[in-house]
């Protein structure tokens, strides 16, 4: 699957490149969850995925001190990070020319771990704004413990750029007068029905920031 290697299929894949950060902060904001490359100790490629928050101009990461990943990032090595958004399949004529409309990221550098109490604390409180916004101002603060039991780790957003794929699929035109269909099939991240927690006490009822979310 995919798009023949012509000069005009090569003049496509670079159009979809975007550099501005409105488009790069957007699907930043947008996505849950990202991939974390890098060469661990060992000499060996390590993709991990990992939640992340934006904010501003840097990229937020986090984890166990325990965590090998995290451990090899403190020391400053240089990082992939990718978020990618699936919006629908591009079903062509033809096997060859099926494709994806996607929006993705992908931000390179260093990372940096934030050390500073209260930058950290608002660091981690960022977290769970950008999973559920609404969600912080229902839950206690976070402990000491639990601060210190967590690294938290930046990476500027400075090295940064987005590949966006929209539109129907491209078909040879041989193939335009066949019986095929051909479309795209809209896809999207939606939440099912909330289920309550088993040991949830009675007369809690679900809140709007869980039964409203949306992406």
């Amino acid at each position: 699957m995919g798009e023949a290697p012509s000069e005009a299929t090569t003049i496509r894949f670079e159009a979809r490149g975007r550099y501005d950060r409105a488009t790069i902060d957007a699907i930043l904001d947008e996505g849950t969850m990202a991939h974390v490359g890098l060469v661990a100790a060992d000499g060996r490629p390590v993709v991990i995925p990992m939640v992340y928050a934006r904010d501003g101009d840097r990229l937020l990461i986090h984890g166990s001190p325990a965590t090998r990943l995290l451990r090899t990032l403190k020391r400053g090595v240089d990082l992939c990070v990718t978020v990618t958004l699936l919006d629908g399949l591009v079903l062509a004529r033809s096997a060859f020319h099926h494709s994806v409309n996607y929006r993705s990221v992908v931000v390179l550098g260093r990372a940096t771990e934030v050390s500073d109490h209260a930058e950290k604390v608002a660091a981690l409180d960022r977290f769970t704004e950008h999973l559920v916004p609404g969600r912080l101002a229902t839950l206690r603060p976070m402990t000491d413990k639990e601060v210190k039991g967590t690294t938290v780790l930046c990476l500027p957003i400075d090295e940064a750029s987005a590949k966006v794929r929209v539109g129907d699929p491209v078909d040879d035109p041989e193939d335009l007068e066949t019986d095929v269909w051909a479309g795209v099939l809209p896809l999207g991240l939606a939440a099912g029905t909330p289920r309550s927690s088993a040991d949830l006490r009675a007369g809690i009822p679900i809140p709007a920031h869980v039964t409203q979310w949306s992406r």
